[in-house]
């Protein structure tokens, strides 16, 4: 599992992975970007010109959205309000920006992570210049895989019990392995 070394106030902080979890880590990553990208706003009215800029927001903003129909997006893009009307009014202000968000994290993860891989190296120390960004993308690839995987406080305690050949059981290690890397990054800030 992933080793910290340093910390974020000398600005040497690094984490230890070897290719195989550089890989894992990539795919979750990638994954995630292209859920959050399913309702991408901005892609189809990119632009330098200032008024198409401001077209492109007025067509955003025209029409409330729906919550989504992805379990993963509800739960990393919740309802702020129990009404639905309120909900969906509310989300046409702040799902677009949110999401933008969520995959800057998503992208800045993966820019750390792709060097070593291309480059073929069986271990890697990545350095974390922003410790942050790390906290929260790992933060919605473990609330992802929670919800794909129907974790319950009960789940590491099943984990422990599923026999090797349960197929389960590796995207459980992942959940966990996850959460200890998210858990030792805390502990060096």
């Amino acid at each position: 599992m992933g080793e910290f070394k340093g910390t974020p106030a000398t600005g040497d902080l690094t984490v230890a992975l070897s290719n195989d979890e550089l890989h894992i880590l990539i795919n979750l990553v990638e994954q995630l970007l292209e859920l959050l990208g399913e309702r991408n706003f901005t892609h189809h009215y990119q632009s330098d010109d200032p008024f198409a800029q401001l077209m492109a927001a007025q067509l955003m903003s025209m029409e409330p959205l729906s919550a989504p129909e992805d379990p993963v997006l509800n739960r990393l893009l919740p309802n702020a309000y129990a009404d639905p009307d309120a909900a969906d009014e509310f989300r046409k202000f702040t799902e677009p920006r949110l999401r933008q968000i969520k995959q800057q994290h998503l992208m800045y993860l993966r820019e750390q992570l792709v060097f070593p891989v291309d480059h073929e190296l069986p271990k890697a120390d990545i350095s974390i210049s922003d410790a942050q960004q790390w906290l929260l993308a790992l933060n919605d690839l473990r609330l992802a895989l929670a919800v794909r995987l129907e974790v319950e406080p009960d789940t590491f305690e099943e984990y422990e019990l599923m026999p090797d050949s349960e197929p389960k059981k590796s995207l459980l290690a992942v959940y966990f392995w996850l959460g200890g890397i998210q858990e030792k990054l805390l502990d060096h800030l």
